[in-house]
């Protein structure tokens, strides 16, 4: 009896363990969809190679495909962002320094995608990176990375 309700424990908090992993995985996505899509935006213009090369970095970030990345970034601008601490603490929980740096160099690009960097894409991106703690050396070798096509 003692055994069988260990048992029945044990397959719950796997159970709960394995959704607790699945929201962290969709938490983690929006977040950096959030900052995808406020970069889209920071400049008051959007193109689509914008929408395009965020996408992209969606799709090269976690592997999704293209019509799940899509739906994530609409998603992403559906959802009022107040302040960018919540998705940033989120992504210094779950992503490592080079991830994080990956992230930034993808905010460079959306940056870049419309082929004149707005001084307020600037200030945002190294806002952003600061706010990740990625130090500035590694801020603007993801710039050159970015801006070299």
């Amino acid at each position: 009896m003692l055994s069988a309700l260990k048992n029945i424990f044990a397959e719950l908090s796997g159970g709960e363990a394995a959704t607790a992993a699945l929201s962290e995985e969709h938490k983690l996505r929006m977040a950096v969809a959030q900052l995808l899509h406020e970069m889209m935006r920071v400049d008051s213009k959007q193109d689509t190679q914008e929408t395009q090369t965020a996408i992209e970095a969606l799709v090269r970030m976690f592997g999704l495909p293209h019509p799940e990345a899509k739906a994530l970034l609409e998603e992403a601008g559906s959802q009022q962002m107040t302040s960018y601490f919540d998705p940033a603490s989120t992504i210094k929980r779950l992503l490592s320094l080079d991830q994080r740096c990956i992230l930034v160099e993808n905010l460079w690009r959306v940056a870049f995608a419309d082929a004149e960097l707005d001084v307020y894409e600037d200030q945002f991106v190294r806002k952003i990176a600061d706010l990740l703690y990625v130090p500035n050396t590694q801020c603007m070798l993801a710039r050159q990375r970015a801006k070299i096509p």
